[in-house]
């Protein structure tokens, strides 16, 4: 996320990028999708690493990340319901960035 950026507080789907991929030569992953009530303070969760192992394996192993997207939604089911669509989906990952940067001048 960029300096000075405010993190809204509302249901969402967020998408969050490591500087750089998590994992080993087999696997390896760079970024993260979640969703949840209060942005805010799930991020904060994150960055204190006590979100999810994702993140928290990140920071261990001294990884920055930021957040780059966010799908707001009305409520809490509907954010969990895209979270789910959006990670069933035949690559996903590639889905994300073609997201990513078709629309990255509208977003963090």
């Amino acid at each position: 996320m960029k300096q000075g950026r405010k993190i809204p507080s509302f249901p969402c789907c967020y998408l969050i990028r490591l500087d750089k991929p998590l994992g080993n030569q087999r696997h390896s992953a760079q970024y993260y999708l979640g969703s949840c009530i209060n942005l805010k303070k799930r991020f904060e969760q994150h960055l204190n690493g006590t979100g999810a192992a994702f993140t928290r394996a990140a920071i261990e192993k001294g990884i920055g990340f930021s957040l780059v997207y966010i799908w707001r939604t009305k409520t809490k089911t509907e954010a969990r319901q895209l979270e789910s669509k959006l990670k069933r989906q035949k690559n996903n990952r590639l889905v994300l960035e073609r997201q990513l940067r078709k629309n990255n001048a509208k977003n963090f």
